[in-house]
């Protein structure tokens, strides 16, 4: 038999909504925080190179159809004995003894420690042992963990939600809020910090731009065989008033 306990409404008033708006107001906070601390480093001057030669290859496949025969070929000769034939040295270990990439590293994991663990301790004391909400749904007795952290009673029915339960569904439900108050480049959102870190919150891999160039020219060197001048027709057809 299904068990039905009346919440008190001074714990959805006093509990339930602090917490919401806690978990927002630190998102925000944490968003503002992470653009005041964000460093812009300079560009440098050979990765825009090779990034602008790699984009001018790619743009050279996909719109080269629109050139006549002739000039794409002219263009894409250039490219295969010139600009792709450059050869770019790849460190491996460059990012990772970057000063900046640590660094902002760093702060990341500060920005998503600090205010977690603030949080973790602000809601076990003040808002322990409360139960919140009940779910309109059943659940099964293995999510009881999920559901009922910080208070220890077998006989409550799963879809009850305890006060420490219910900040972390709100800190990962919060996601989308957040977007919407902040915009889409709200990146420092907790669910996506979140993921960040767990996913080990390290720097890319750098680019090979050696391998891109020579797979840019194997492209253009097959495109120059199959050409076909979208506008060969052009002519006729204006003529024809097709």
């Amino acid at each position: 038999m299904s068990q039905n306990i009346l919440l008190d409404s001074n714990i959805r008033d006093w509990v339930l909504f602090p917490l919401i708006a806690i978990v927002i107001f630190v998102g925000m906070l944490r968003h503002y925080a992470g653009l005041l601390m964000k460093s812009h480093p300079k560009p440098k001057m050979e990765k825009m190179c090779c990034v602008n030669i790699a984009n001018y290859g790619k743009l050279l496949l996909v719109e080269g159809k629109k050139l006549s025969p002739e000039a794409f070929s002219r263009r894409a000769e250039a490219m295969r004995q010139g600009p792709l034939q450059k050869k770019v040295e790849v460190d491996p270990i460059e990012m990772m003894n970057d000063p900046s990439m640590m660094g902002e590293m760093m702060k990341n994991n500060i920005l998503m420690m600090v205010p977690n663990m603030g949080m973790m301790m602000l809601v076990s004391y003040f808002f322990s042992g409360f139960v919140v909400a009940k779910f309109p749904f059943g659940l099964a007795s293995r999510f009881r963990g999920m559901m009922q952290s910080g208070v220890d009673i077998s006989d409550l029915d799963c879809n009850y939600v305890t006060s420490l339960s219910m900040y972390f569904l709100i800190m990962f439900g919060s996601n989308g809020l957040l977007q919407l108050l902040l915009g889409a480049d709200a990146g420092g959102s907790d669910q996506a910090m979140l993921m960040s870190q767990m996913n080990g919150g390290g720097p890319q891999q750098p680019v090979d731009y050696g391998k891109v160039f020579k797979s840019l020219a194997e492209e253009l060197e097959f495109a120059q065989g199959g050409h076909k001048w979208m506008y060969e027709n052009a002519p006729e057809l204006l003529l024809k008033g097709k």
